[in-house]
């Protein structure tokens, strides 16, 4: 696992590796600015035009390194442009070097209007100095500005640090930097891996511009980044059979939604449950039995729960379920939530009603998120992903699941498991062919098939998504892109790859 921390606690590290570890500020940056050119020069091709945005604080000093080194090897094609009134002291000292190389300068207050206009003319990269850790809220108007021109031009974009305008307490809905890659120093920030902040970051790279590990080591962490790409689950036994390998009750399925619930007792299947009953609508038990020959269907008249191991209510379910949903809740069995499970827990909870319950998971995606906090905590009304910033995102997360006293798997293009009392961790998988209609089943499949042999909510969360996310890479690798049934095609091969 990869540790995610605030910004703060970064910048906080700089002014103790000085203070502490008596390391010079100007040494400090002289390693940045080397080993984020390092990274980079990798991409550039001799003809390139280089532009650099340098504020005026250490981040913009940090470009000037950059620029520097980028110099020495050759490229002359550049352009310098300062912004800001203060100039922190080792800025200032990488100013007046650039100054002697005679490197051509723009100064963006100073400028009118049409000088602005074709600064990025040609350009083939754009260097994003401009702010780095410490910005607490929005750009002022004429950067947003500066910030928007370089986001519209046709130039690759390489952030330092951070994109600017990408912090803890910035609305992520702020007018901020779209990098192509990211070099961050030292540990990176988790600001970068809220949900709308994640994309405009690129490639990230970390380096350490000569921080101490034993300060690196004091770092309040806030979340954690899973580096592995493949989950972990002990192999079934030799003698195992149906009844053993897991007895998994479905609740869903309706008249308008017939297909979710098939697409989760398939992927149930798939992640090694041995038995799989689905309990849905009279309305549709005629087309859910001629569809579902592995599947016994059942329409639910009070049959008594004991002999599951696990329920999944939800997929394809409709509305209208919250008596049925709390006897659920009251038999205490290990549960999944997902999609109409979860609006119909949202229901209850919004009524003042906190039933208890055994093990589980809820499965929302960012718009039932929303739903859930509204129900929980009226006075956060807000767009939790779109409205917020990344420390209150990250809060209203770790909330929520103490607050409900389960775990939640926050489905985006990142997916985020919250555990009461746990850290945060998130899954990058980097697989925009996940986003298709009924994945979200498909992985409720698979999550509630590995909760009778795991037990542990948090475990059965992060393996369950490691497979639907290897399964994903399986199926784009040989299909490109594919309809769910077919993902469900590539989950038994990425469960029996994670047996161990």
């Amino acid at each position: 696992m990869k540790r995610l921390v605030p910004s703060s606690e970064v910048a906080d590290i700089d002014a103790k590796a000085q203070s502490q570890a008596k390391i010079p500020a100007l040494c400090l940056m002289e390693s940045a600015g080397l080993q984020i050119y390092q990274k980079w020069k990798s991409q550039l091709e001799a003809t390139d035009r280089l532009v650099f945005l340098c504020g005026g604080g250490n981040n913009g000093g940090d470009a000037l390194v950059v620029a520097r080194y980028a110099y020495n090897d050759g490229f002359h094609n550049m352009l310098l442009v300062y912004t800001g009134a203060h100039i922190s002291p080792s800025c200032e000292v990488q100013r007046s070097i650039a100054e002697a190389y005679m490197i051509p300068q723009f100064d963006w207050d100073a400028a009118n209007d049409s000088d602005r206009h074709a600064l990025f003319e040609n350009a083939s990269w754009i260097v994003d100095g401009l702010v780095g850790t410490g910005l607490e809220g929005p750009l002022k108007e004429s950067l947003q500005v500066l910030v928007s021109q370089a986001n519209e031009s046709s130039a690759k974009r390489l952030a330092i640090d951070i994109p600017s305008a990408v912090g803890d307490g910035v609305p992520v809905s702020s007018v901020h930097i779209h990098a192509d890659m990211t070099v961050t120093m030292g540990l990176e920030k988790v600001a970068m891996y809220h949900p709308a902040n994640r994309a405009s970051c690129g490639r990230i790279i970390l380096v350490n511009p000569s921080f101490p590990p034993f300060l690196l080591d004091q770092c309040k962490v806030t979340a954690l980044l899973c580096e592995r790409v493949s989950a972990t689950l002990p192999s079934l036994a030799l003698n195992e059979y149906k009844s053993t390998r897991g007895n998994i009750a479905i609740f869903g399925g309706s008249k308008q939604y017939t297909g979710a619930a098939r697409l989760s007792a398939r992927s149930a299947f798939s992640s090694r449950a041995g038995l799989v009953t689905l309990f849905c609508d009279k309305e549709v038990y005629p087309v859910a039995v001629s569809e579902s020959a592995s599947v016994m269907v059942q329409v639910y008249e009070a049959q008594n729960l004991e002999k599951y191991d696990a329920i999944l209510a939800g997929p394809g379910w409709g509305g209208g379920r919250e008596a049925l949903l709390e006897t659920l809740l009251a038999s205490g069995l290990p549960m999944v939530l997902d999609a109409d499970g979860i609006r119909a827990y949202a229901s209850i909870l919004k009524q003042g009603k906190r039933p208890s319950h055994g093990p589980m998971i809820l499965t929302p995606h960012l718009g039932e998120l929303r739903t859930l906090v509204r129900a929980l905590f009226p006075e956060d009304a807000h767009d939790v992903a779109k409205d917020d910033t990344p420390s209150s995102f990250f809060h209203i997360l770790e909330r929520t699941a103490n607050h409900l006293d389960a775990t939640l798997v926050v489905k985006s293009q990142l997916v985020y498991v919250v555990s009461p009392g746990k850290q945060t961790v998130i899954v990058e998988g980097n697989n925009p062919s996940l986003g298709v209609a009924g994945s979200g089943d498909v992985l409720a499949g698979i999550l509630v098939a590995l909760l009778p042999k795991l037990l542990d909510c948090p475990q059965v969360a992060l393996e369950g998504t490691l497979i639907h996310q290897r399964a994903g890479s399986l199926a784009a690798a040989q299909y490109g892109y594919y309809d769910s049934e077919t993902l469900i095609a590539f989950i038994g091969r990425a469960t029996q790859e994670a047996e161990r």
